[in-house]
């Protein structure tokens, strides 16, 4: 349990990294804006695959010096804390997203016809 606690800090950390990361290249970058959740995503991913060939290909092969690293509970407690943390990403980006949402209907705005189909707001 204390190794699954440990994954699950350490991958809170990195994701804490890496939304830093993004959100510093989108206010100093002008180029396209980049998503921390998405990006820790897609690093997680990469992570858990290369997880799997190490568990069951490398460490699998040398049971005598890696056995301890090749047993499929222990690679289950990992790929589960890389799960959560992507579940938690996410859900930090949606619960963010919608109190940045509130934050601009409370405030006070100008409603701009900028087509028949769209307004802009301003705000003031």
């Amino acid at each position: 349990m204390t190794h699954f606690l440990l994954d699950i800090l350490v991958n809170l950390a990195l994701l804490a990294g890496v939304s830093l990361a993004c959100g510093l290249y989108n206010r100093l970058g002008a180029g396209a804006t980049l998503s921390g959740p998405r990006v820790f995503a897609a690093l997680a991913a990469i992570a858990l695959v290369l997880d799997i060939v190490l568990t069951f290909v490398v460490f699998a092969d040398a049971q005598s010096r890696y056995g301890q690293f090749s047993r499929t509970a222990t690679f289950f407690q990992r790929s589960g804390a890389y799960v959560l943390a992507i579940m938690v990403a996410f859900a930090w980006h949606y619960v963010a997203r919608r109190r940045r949402s509130t934050k601009l209907d409370a405030c006070k705005t100008i409603m701009i016809s900028t087509s028949p189909y769209s307004e802009s707001r301003l705000r003031i």
